[in-house]
């Protein structure tokens, strides 16, 4: 069972800390001019304003900035035997703060590295997190790991479960802008079925060995595939692809 993913603004002064339990999470790391205004703002209308976790897909990209998580997940041959699966995830648009600690809670990763980074002054891989130093305005990091997510259901089917993403600030989940896709071999695998399922606010683009799903959200959102072996035929088969 994968665990809930959160944030938590730590007291320490400057310091932000994303805690990722799954695939992604993001956490408005506010500056501290933006903090004080947060709490020097109208308290009710900000309560009826804030989202308490409900999934709310967003039709119009809001004002300011908004996080952007992009995930790229490998699912190899070798996969079906052992579970392990290719992640890279990028974090795009971060908020300026002297210091960000990303920290994953995976129950199997392996091989976490930072692939690439812009927009800060270091960054380091430490102990299973991602530790990050004077972040400036609209800086990103990529990072890649193995992590073992997929699951053998019997009867030729498989299951891959990411999330819940979320972007969580105190008491409130803001928006967050999730492209996430999943490649997998063509000739051994087919698409079962898909969660959520596409609507006018969530694309979902299929393809032969591939899917891609684009969304911008607020509240927490869990992404959940079934696949099966190309030579198994069950209920819920899909004819086509659908876009």
């Amino acid at each position: 069972m994968l665990a809930d993913m959160w944030c938590r603004l730590l007291l320490r002064p400057g310091c932000r800390r994303l805690l990722l339990a799954c695939l992604v999470l993001a956490c408005p790391a506010a500056p501290a001019q933006q903090s004080e205004d947060w709490f020097d703002d109208d308290a009710e209308t900000r309560a009826r304003a804030v989202n308490e976790g409900d999934l709310v897909f967003v039709g119009a990209t809001p004002a300011g900035r908004v996080l952007r998580t992009r995930n790229r997940l490998l699912i190899s041959p070798q996969s079906l035997d052992d579970g392990w699966v290719g992640l890279e995830q990028c974090q795009e648009n971060l908020d300026p703060v002297p210091a960000l600690e990303v920290v994953y809670r995976y129950d199997a990763m392996r091989d976490l590295r930072i692939d690439s980074f812009q927009g800060m002054e270091h960054t380091w891989v430490e102990d299973g997190s991602v530790q990050m130093v004077d972040v400036g305005e609209g800086a990103a990091i990529c990072m890649s790991a193995e992590v073992r997510i997929l699951r053998a259901l019997g009867d030729g089917r498989y299951e891959l479960r990411s999330g819940p993403f979320h972007r969580r600030f105190l008491d409130g989940y803001y928006p967050l802008h999730l492209d996430y896709r999943v490649t997998w071999p063509a000739e051994r695998l087919v698409l079962e079925s898909v969660e959520p399922s596409a609507q006018p606010e969530l694309a979902i683009a299929e393809s032969a060995g591939a899917l891609h799903l684009d969304a911008l959200f607020e509240g927490r959102l869990t992404v959940r595939l079934v696949l099966r072996l190309s030579s198994q035929r069950g209920r819920g088969e899909r004819s086509s692809p659908s876009n």
